[in-house]
């Protein structure tokens, strides 16, 4: 937050969006669209801080709209509002030339033990992400029986462990033989080198997204401060009108509906 606080620029008139990782390359898309239309509104987005970080930012009065991986917590935000605009899978995921590699439920606690049979393209390694982010907290509430073999990995000597989604996306784009589990909507929104697994025979795509799968979700919220520019506010109002629809199905984020 610290780091945060240094970059950030006045507040003026700029709007200050920051948060997790899911949503930062889908908000810089949102906000370009945006500006389009509205040119004397421009939209800090910085690298990403985590739903944490953008809940202590929006607590300290330091950001306008926090972008988060789930609604506000009872208490953290005061008077805070959560507008979730879309929900993504969450894929295993691997380097785009490893179109080799398929799995299957019963293939998870294997995986994670790092115990699976090589594929005709090689060996494959399970890449950690920490016990609070948001994909492995899904993955297990969707998959409790994993919860040993999860943790057992984490505890394993040599374990390989990425902090953000970012650090994920490029450790796993840069190897042959890592594999992790995480959202959809930024491997598309990022124009990644990787790929989601088939699981049970089904990868989510932009096509198939609507139509259902296999895969737990998450959604990209929105979330803005008790004493919300109107900006912010209709920056936000813009993220969940149809004008911003298209965008976000591209990203592989499933436009949410309703009031």
């Amino acid at each position: 937050m610290a780091a945060l606080a240094a970059a950030m620029p006045s507040r003026a008139e700029t709007i200050r969006a920051a948060g997790t990782g899911v949503g930062i390359a889908i908000v810089r898309q949102l906000a370009e669209q945006y500006r389009r239309d509205h040119p004397d509104t421009p939209i800090w987005v910085p690298e990403s801080v985590g739903t944490g970080g953008a809940v202590k930012g929006l607590a300290a009065g330091k950001l306008d709209v926090g972008i988060l991986a789930r609604p506000l917590k009872s208490g953290e935000v005061e008077g805070g509002a959560s507008v979730p605009i879309c929900r993504t899978p969450l894929v295993f995921y691997i380097n785009a030339g490893r179109r080799d590699v398929t799995l299957s439920r019963r293939d998870l606690p294997a995986l994670f033990a790092n115990a699976l049979p090589p594929f005709p393209g090689g060996e494959v390694r399970v890449l950690l992400r920490p016990s609070t982010d948001t994909g492995f907290i899904r993955l297990l509430e969707t998959y409790p029986d994993l919860v040993p073999a999860v943790t057992a990995a984490r505890d394993a000597r040599g374990a390989v462990m990425a902090l953000t989604d970012q650090d994920a996306m490029e450790m796993v784009e840069a190897s042959r033989t890592l594999l992790t589990f995480g959202a959809f909507a930024p491997l598309l929104a990022e124009k990644r080198k990787l790929i989601a697994v088939p699981l049970d025979g089904v990868a989510p795509s932009r096509e198939t997204l609507e139509s259902g799968h296999p895969f737990p979700e998450i959604p990209l919220v929105l979330a803005l401060p008790p004493s919300a520019t109107a900006q912010a506010r209709a920056f936000v109002d813009y993220a969940r009108s149809p004008a911003a629809s298209a965008l976000l199905r591209a990203n592989g984020c499933i436009p949410v509906s309703g009031p």
